[in-house]
């Protein structure tokens, strides 16, 4: 110990800053509302503002037509010329396609491709179809497990599944 001064100096710095700390400390935790001048806390105000509601400035057109009928306006329609069609015109019906020659009787799943073989008849004749293939000029487009999407003549539709309840 060279210096004992010095020493007995910073100890009680060092005392003095923890006595510091520990004040503010007790202080802000033990705060009573004993002391007048902190319990009153002001409100900060808020802007000015009236809520008033503004002028209005549109304005109304009252150039239509009195929907009760009590005064009567002059009729500004045009008159449109009448079209006349002839009459003699041939309408070609397009024969609608008789679907019920294919049945959808299920499906199989490829267990090592994980693909679905549906099972359709057509024209009587079973056969099985993947998704994109042709067959007699029908096209399976989609398999939904429950239902199948088929293309014919340029025509599809959904084909639901033939229950075999009786």
């Amino acid at each position: 110990m060279k210096n004992k001064k010095l020493t007995y100096f910073l100890i009680a710095v060092v005392a003095g800053v923890w006595g510091l700390i520990l004040y503010r400390v007790f202080s802000a935790v033990g705060n009573s509302d004993d002391d007048p001048a902190a319990a009153i806390v002001v409100p900060k105000k808020e802007a000015y503002n009236d809520y008033a509601i503004p002028k209005d400035t549109t304005k109304l057109l009252l150039n239509y037509r009195d929907p009760f009928g009590m005064v009567k306006q002059k009729d500004t329609a045009t008159k449109v010329a009448r079209v006349i069609l002839p009459k003699n015109i041939p309408v070609t019906v397009k024969p609608g396609i008789n679907w019920s020659f294919i049945t959808y009787s299920g499906y199989i799943r490829n267990p090592s491709s994980n693909k679905l073989i549906a099972l359709v008849s057509i024209n009587g004749q079973n056969t099985t179809m993947a998704e994109g293939e042709i067959r007699n000029q029908v096209k399976l487009l989609k398999n939904l497990k429950d239902s199948i999407k088929v293309s014919y003549a340029g025509k599809t539709k959904f084909i639901v599944i033939k229950s075999n309840t009786l």
